[in-house]
């Protein structure tokens, strides 16, 4: 059989365009905006940051209300991860299954401390990480485009601000 040099021409062609769409689909997989997926897989890591770090809490704080602290931040933190996972799914985002180089330092730097030591660093780490989370879930919930992502941010918020108040409190002490 010969082969004629336009249907050949036009195979290649579908086979480029076939390419080229599927490098497109893989580029917008999740269907989110940019700036909705960097808040949504940027929450992820926090949140499990948070987890490791209020763990950490449970095993060293001194004072018992800060422990207990701890134990709560471990619950709320551990739903609303499973929460964030979920949606993740939904929207075809991968979350990263390891913390930040700087939640790592900061879990490292209160693995060193103890005693009252600890409790003052650990409620200082928690005050730090709280303002930066409750901003950035601010801005998702007035600014995301996805609604399920507005809308878990906007769930989300009173719990972390009452983390923060909590913490402020203790500090305090």
């Amino acid at each position: 059989m010969k082969s004629n040099p336009i249907t050949f021409a036009l195979l290649l062609a579908i086979a480029a365009v076939g390419n080229f769409t599927s490098l497109v689909a893989a580029d917008t997989a999740s269907g989110l905006k940019a700036s909705d997926e960097k808040f949504v897989k940027m929450a992820g890591a926090d949140g499990m940051a948070e987890v490791k770090i209020a763990t950490l809490g449970t095993q060293k704080a001194e004072r018992t209300d800060v422990k207990d602290l701890a134990t709560m931040l471990v619950a709320d933190h551990t739903k609303a991860n499973a929460e964030l996972t979920s949606l993740a799914e939904s929207k075809k985002v991968q979350l990263s299954a390891v913390i930040t180089p700087k939640a790592a330092k900061a879990f490292e730097d209160l693995e060193k401390v103890s005693g009252k030591d600890f409790d003052k660093a650990f409620l200082k780490q928690l005050e730090k990480d709280h303002k930066a989370c409750i901003s950035n879930f601010e801005d998702a919930e007035k600014n995301a485009e996805d609604a399920d992502v507005k809308s878990w941010a906007t769930k989300t918020l009173p719990t972390l601000r009452a983390h923060l108040d909590k913490v402020k409190e203790l500090a305090g002490k």
